[in-house]
C-alpha cells in the first residue's frame, strides 16, 4: 500500500516527464513539488515509476512518451542498431534530414517545413502539428517552420506530413543519399 507521500512524489515526477516529453497539456495549475522520502522508498517510488511507463503506453496513455530526443541518445541509438540510415524529403522547397532508429523516426533540428497545414490533413495531424507549434519543436522563421530539436515520430508519414503541411506517404517521399526511398531501402533489407 503507498501512503500520501508516496503518492504526491509520483504525481510531481509524472507531472515533470509529461512536461520534459511535451506531448500533453498540462491543466495543473501549479506542478507539484517533490515530497521529502527517505532513498530507500524512492527507489521503490521510481521502480514503480519505470512500471507505470510500461503499463501507460499498452493502454493507450502515450504522455509520458517524449516527442523529443537528446543528441546523445541519437547516437547511442546508432551505437545498437543495425538500420541507421539518414533520409532526406525528396522536395526542393523543404530541407529535412530523417534518421530512422530504435526511439522511432528522427527529424532532425533544423529541418523546414511548410508554415501552413492543407485542407485535407487529418485531425490526428493538425492536432499534432498544434502541439509541435504550441511546445515550441517547431518555430516560425523566414515564412517556415523550423525545428529548434530532434523531433520523435511513429512512422515517416507521420514526419513527412509535418515537414510538407499535407497528407503524404513517407515511405516514398523520403529518400537517402543514393535516391532510393525509405520503401526500396525497407524492401532490400527484408530480403
Amino acid at each position: 500500500m503507498l501512503t500520501k507521500t508516496q503518492i504526491r512524489y509520483l504525481e510531481s515526477r509524472m507531472v515533470q516527464l509529461a512536461l520534459e516529453a511535451k506531448t500533453a497539456q498540462i491543466d495543473n495549475g501549479n506542478s507539484p513539488s517533490l515530497p521529502t522520502l527517505h532513498e530507500a522508498d524512492i527507489s521503490d517510488m521510481e521502480y514503480f515509476l519505470d512500471q507505470i511507463k510500461l503499463i501507460l503506453p499498452v493502454m493507450g496513455f502515450k504522455f509520458l512518451i517524449s516527442s523529443t530526443v537528446k543528441q546523445e541518445d541519437i547516437i547511442d541509438s546508432a551505437k545498437t542498431d543495425s538500420i541507421h540510415e539518414t533520409y532526406y524529403i525528396k522536395t526542393k522547397t523543404f530541407k529535412a534530414e530523417m534518421t530512422e532508429t530504435n526511439q522511432g523516426y528522427i527529424v532532425a533540428k533544423g529541418s523546414e517545413a511548410k508554415k501552413e497545414l492543407s485542407n485535407s490533413c487529418t485531425d490526428t495531424y493538425i492536432n499534432m502539428r498544434r502541439k509541435l507549434v504550441e511546445t515550441e519543436i517547431m518555430v516560425e522563421a523566414e515564412g517556415k517552420l523550423i525545428f529548434a530539436e530532434d523531433a520523435v515520430f511513429s512512422s515517416p508519414s507521420a514526419a513527412s506530413n509535418m515537414i510538407l503541411g499535407r497528407n503524404s506517404n513517407g515511405f516514398t517521399e523520403w529518400i537517402n543519399k543514393k535516391g532510393l526511398t525509405f520503401k526500396e531501402v525497407q524492401d532490400k533489407i527484408n530480403l
